[in-house]
């Protein structure tokens, strides 16, 4: 591999490099981990306003919505990448593919965030 890269120019290698790390950040940008591991994350710093609220499955309900891009191109990759989806039942209704795909990752998030809701309120229940 070395021997490559002594032909290249110090631009060609850089271009190289930052087409590495642009390649890097599409497969954290449309990895469900880190998709869910962002949800869980934002559901912790809130967790007192989640836990308080008279009905804190709405609240769920609206951080799994905010974790989903708007963008298809992004809807599309994340389910492209992630085989946990592709056999996924629609639960809503979908009249289109593109709605079937965030059916798909909407339903997987809600599936982790109730698993969330569920452990904090038998923790507070413990307690």
């Amino acid at each position: 591999m070395n021997d490559k890269l002594k032909n290249l120019s110090q631009h060609q290698i850089e271009a190289l490099a930052l087409k590495g790390l642009e390649a890097e950040a599409d497969a954290k940008r449309y990895s469900l981990w880190h998709i869910t591991r962002d949800l869980i994350s934002e559901l912790e710093d809130n967790k007192e306003e989640i836990l308080e609220h008279k009905h804190p499955q709405d609240l769920i309900s609206e951080y799994v919505d905010s974790n989903i891009s708007v963008y298809t191109y992004e809807q599309i990759m994340i389910f492209a990448n992630n085989n946990d989806l592709w056999h996924r039942i629609d639960e809503f209704g979908a009249d289109d593919i593109n709605q079937q795909i965030v059916s798909a990752i909407y339903s997987y998030l809600a599936e982790e965030a109730d698993v969330w809701l569920f452990n904090q309120e038998q923790a507070t229940e413990e307690v």
